[in-house]
């Protein structure tokens, strides 16, 4: 746990005035945020457009919400809104049109005004997205997205202290359910398990492993299959954010994050799922 504080301390003095999945430093903040009205911007793909209108309908309860084409703005430049979009990373393989970041990240984002151009002083929360995204893969995608922005703000709202959601804290110990992992079978895409001799990954990770087409997960995401979570990365031009999720309501598990060329699933990262089931076992 210690090198992933580590870890989490450095992508954070790199990234600035990011945090992982929100830029929020007071609990007030927060609580205040939920009477935001939350533009979905609704973008030039009628893919990506369909399938961001399903989720935040089903899944996002937060706060109360519009949809409005990126074209028809002008309505929300005075008032209390926030803006829900996507920021396409430089190395992704997504043809959508779509927003970029000037601190590289690919990822659903929530911002204080609408820009093309992301910028720090305008990003409030974000969800890390996969980087090949076709016009099939929106549906998954977006679902995951919005879940777990939903996630972040309904956690931070319960925190005790402002400290609870600093991103120091929020990296090494993001309060979600941990229950979720135990006697939970994990997906893991083809080629993407990175293992090393005898190294066995249901012996690592204690429990049942599988390596599946992508397919596989996107179903599992589609059905919120509750005996399900799954690994996947976002990659950005400086790192590789790696993070396992439930199927179902998609709840953060683990997050971690390495080079920009160190995307797959590792054995230390099946270590670290099992030190996690443990200590939910053990009620420690």
């Amino acid at each position: 746990m210690r090198k992933l504080f580590n870890t989490a301390v450095f992508i954070l003095l790199s990234l600035g005035a990011f945090a992982q999945f929100g830029s929020f430093k007071k609990r007030a903040d927060i609580e205040k945020f939920k009477d935001t009205r939350l533009i979905i911007v609704l973008l030039q793909d009628s893919a990506y457009n369909a399938s961001v209108i399903a989720a935040v309908e089903r899944y996002w309860t937060y706060t109360g919400y519009d949809f409005a084409e990126d074209t028809a703005l002008y309505r929300f430049k005075k008032g209390d809104f926030a803006f829900l979009y996507f920021s396409k990373s430089k190395g992704s393989k997504i043809k959508a049109k779509v927003a970029s970041s000037e601190e590289d990240m690919n990822a659903f984002v929530i911002t204080k005004k609408f820009s093309r151009r992301i910028t720090p002083d305008i990003l409030l929360a974000y969800a890390y997205a996969g980087n090949r995204i076709d016009t099939a893969d929106w549906d998954a995608e977006a679902t995951r997205g919005i879940q777990l922005l939903n996630n972040y703000f309904n956690y931070a709202i319960q925190a005790t202290s402002d400290g609870e959601i600093s991103a120091s804290r929020m990296m090494n110990n993001y309060p979600s359910d941990k229950s979720q992992l135990v006697d939970k079978k994990l997906l893991i895409e083809d080629k993407q398990l990175d293992l090393k001799g005898k190294e066995d990954a249901m012996t690592l990770f204690n429990g049942d492993v599988e390596e599946v087409d992508i397919e596989e997960i996107q179903k599992s995401i589609k059905w919120q299959d509750n005996s399900l979570v799954y690994f996947y990365y976002s990659k950005d031009e400086k790192f590789c954010n790696k993070l396992f999720v439930s199927a179902a309501n998609s709840e953060l598990l683990y997050y971690t994050s390495d080079g920009a060329e160190k995307c797959r699933c590792n054995a230390k990262d099946l270590k670290e799922l099992k030190a996690i089931k443990d200590k939910v076992v053990s009620g420690k």
